[in-house]
């Protein structure tokens, strides 16, 4: 009889191990995905944090973008001013040839085929004969200007409008580099918010579990 008693409180006991053991399994199974869903969020608002970084760097390169081609066409439209004014003077002088391509024009032409030599796709051969025209009225821009350099007015203004071609060159320098720079921020932006949406997306699955584990 006693011995009856002590097994039927052994199997007792047993049971109770078991029972306290359940809860002790859950607990540690919604502890785990618990820490993983603070491990994702926290991940997520770091990408988050760092997307909007970008975003800021972006959008200042963007706005040095903006002021440097402002500048740039400033300089620009008084370059072109000064070439006027020197093909005004120009064919006042009487050794001015009728039909003759103005200082001016041919600034402008050059500066075009420069640009598309820059930012168009060329065949080889296409590319060898826009080399060669640029060559050609460049010398002779080149010609016409020291022709102009002649007279101590002539020679100040084209060396001002030189200064200022240079200053035009630098500041779109300044476009092209902020301008890529901006569309590197953007880049890393975007990609850091793709990888916030991810982290976000299983943070929330881990929270699922989370759930389901105290059920």
């Amino acid at each position: 009889m006693l011995r009856e008693l002590d097994d039927k409180r052994g199997e007792l006991g047993q049971k109770s191990l078991g029972l306290k053991d359940g809860p002790r399994e859950q607990n540690a199974e919604a502890s785990k995905w618990a820490a993983r869903r603070n491990e994702l969020n926290q991940a997520t608002e770091q990408l988050i944090d760092t997307a909007q970084d970008f975003k800021k760097l972006r959008d200042e390169c963007n706005k040095n973008v903006a002021q440097s081609k402002r500048k740039w066409d400033e300089c620009n439209e008084l370059v072109s001013q000064l070439y006027q004014k020197i093909d005004s003077i120009r064919k006042q002088h009487s050794n001015h040839r009728a039909g003759e391509r103005s200082i001016t024009d041919l600034r402008r032409e050059i500066d075009y085929l420069e640009f598309r030599q820059q930012t168009e796709v060329l065949s080889p051969d296409k590319e060898k004969q826009l080399v060669n025209k640029i060559a050609a009225l460049q010398a002779e821009f080149n010609g016409r200007k020291e022709e102009l350099e002649k007279t101590e007015e002539m020679k100040k203004l084209l060396d001002e409008a030189q200064s200022l071609r240079d200053q035009a060159s630098s500041y779109h320098d300044k476009v092209i580099n902020f301008a890529e720079m901006a569309q590197e921020c953007h880049d890393q932006m975007i990609s850091n918010f793709k990888e916030a949406d991810q982290t976000r997306a299983e943070a929330d699955a881990a929270q699922r579990e989370f759930l389901k584990a105290l059920q």
